[in-house]
């Protein structure tokens, strides 16, 4: 082999997946036609549930200083501020952010070149096919690629799941949609969101949707509908008298467009691709799924899709390999169904649930619950994740010797399964790590997690956490039980201090030592 897997498309999900094989010594080659990265805005927003995937893979800090937390959300119709919604700053562990999609792209290949990678620009993935033993791939310069695997993470007409064979289903709106990266001149705070609509009685003529862009306060994306242009006929080119016919029926009168940097015309359409992997060949990111972009969610799944995969294909084998389509798809479907129910119900002038919407657009209560790699289940009397979840936001541990105070999230930077023990039983716990250890050997990483004043003697065997603070305990319970958490945060198993037969059923997926 060449190498282990071959990546297609150094996107953002190219990227985050090579960094995540990249951390864990599994070779990967990252192809990308473009012969460097473009700056233009793309995709802005970035959810809660992603900031905390960058929290836990040690980039946070660069994210956050390139971007701008949003503070509100103001729906305009016909000129008059209907809703004017705080982003909550302390609702959740992380808000949303505004960030360039070239931003997100230059943090996550710092961490890929940290880990020894690099991208290889300018080359082409021309044919892909797979047999039993590999994928072989064809460069444009003629070179033969043979690798273990391949990940499809280069768009909607992705060569990959081309080869793959599989369907792409949905359909195209009528809608044409144009998208300016300009500056205005107007008295708006730069950390606000404006939606701004006409109406005609129940029906909407048209709107126009205002992102901040960081780095400049009078950066903004600019999106809205055209009239659908003849299919046929060369569209007209985007200038700044263009923007102010299109945008001035919308933006406070006296508005200024100017420094028009990067346009586009685009079409939407909502599509999901049968299977997320055939073989030895895997797809991710808008390669196998698109949808209208309400909510911001597009770029985050395939993000998301990219950091459940990629620990799974460092683990390797069959079992856990297959894990990844029934997981992912299904997020899929509900983010397409999502965004392309906000789609019509917006065109059609309905009202949402602005709660629902402001939960679902957060991606923290996205779930593996009755999945592949979902066992066991919360104790009686117990709290907190049930398997398939994201595990708990759990803040104010204390490990003896440090004076700092640690997270549940801190101290899974490391990539590895974690067992998170609590509520006293400390043999058991003991009992139940050692064999854990035996079966999964380095990628573990137990925990005892005491209440304040109790002292467990677990020999150096097991860390011991101060629960400090009582998060712990509230989140999961006061009497004896476990978590296993995944390398990508979502619990595996939960139950009682012992090898349990749920337990056993998912060590077998992860192909652990018997």
């Amino acid at each position: 082999m060449d190498t282990e897997i071959l990546i297609v498309g150094a996107g953002p999900v190219g990227l985050m997946l090579a960094g995540q094989l990249q951390r864990r010594n599994l070779s990967c080659r990252l192809i990308e036609t473009r012969p460097r990265r473009e700056y233009w805005c793309k995709a802005l927003g970035v959810t809660p549930r992603t900031l905390e995937i960058f929290d836990q893979m040690g980039v946070l800090d660069e994210a956050v200083n390139r971007g701008v937390f949003f503070q509100f959300i103001n729906t305009v119709v016909n000129g008059e501020n209907v809703a004017r919604v705080e982003v909550p700053p302390d609702v959740y562990p992380y808000s949303p952010i505004g960030m360039g999609q070239y931003d997100t792209e230059e943090v996550l290949e710092h961490h890929l070149r940290w880990h020894g990678g690099q991208v290889e620009w300018g080359r082409t993935v021309t044919a892909i096919s797979q047999d039993s033993d590999g994928v072989e791939a064809t460069l444009d310069n003629g070179e033969k690629l043979r690798a273990r695997y391949a990940v499809g993470c280069d768009g909607a007409h992705s060569l990959v799941r081309k080869a793959m064979g599989t369907s792409y289903e949905g359909a195209a709106y009528p809608q044409q949609f144009l998208l300016a990266d300009v500056e205005l001149g107007w008295d708006h705070a730069h950390d606000e969101v404006w939606k701004l609509i006409r109406m005609d009685g129940n029906e909407i003529q048209g709107y126009l949707v205002v992102v901040p862009i960081p780095g400049n306060p009078r950066r903004y994306r600019l999106s809205m509908a055209t009239e659908m242009a003849d299919p046929n006929a060369e569209l007209p080119e985007v200038t700044l008298e263009l923007l102010h016919q299109h945008a001035d029926p919308f933006l406070p009168a006296g508005t200024q467009l100017s420094h028009l940097r990067w346009s586009s015309y685009y079409r939407i359409s909502h599509r999901l691709a049968g299977d997320y992997r055939k073989g030895r060949l895997f797809i991710a990111g808008d390669a196998a799924h698109i949808h209208p972009p309400i909510g911001g969610l597009g770029m985050n799944t395939g993000l998301q899709d990219a950091y459940n995969l990629g620990w799974k294909l460092a683990r390797g084998g069959e079992a856990l390999l297959d894990t990844y389509h029934p997981e992912r798809h299904r997020v899929g479907q509900d983010v397409v169904e999502l965004t392309a129910g906000r789609m019509n119900d917006a065109t059609a002038g309905k009202q949402r649930n602005e709660k629902a919407e402001e939960q679902a657009n957060t991606q923290l209560w996205v779930n593996y619950r009755g999945g592949p790699l979902a066992f066991g289940a919360v104790p009686a009397g117990h709290r907190g994740a049930v398997p398939g979840d994201r595990l708990d936001f759990v803040d104010g541990l204390e490990r003896r010797g440090l004076e700092r105070r640690a997270r549940a999230i801190d101290l899974m930077r490391d990539g590895r399964f974690h067992l998170f023990g609590y509520g006293g039983a400390w043999e058991a716990l003991r009992g139940l790590a050692g064999a854990l250890r035996e079966r999964l050997g380095d990628d573990l990483q137990p925990w005892a997690v005491a209440r304040p004043g109790e002292q467990p003697d677990m020999q150096e065997q097991v860390p011991v956490l101060t629960d400090a603070l009582g998060q712990a305990g509230q989140a999961w319970g006061d009497t004896p039980g476990a978590l296993l958490v995944r390398p990508d945060g979502h619990v595996a198993w939960r139950g009682p201090m012992s090898l349990d037969r749920e337990l056993e059923k998912l060590l077998q997926i992860l192909g652990a030592r018997t």
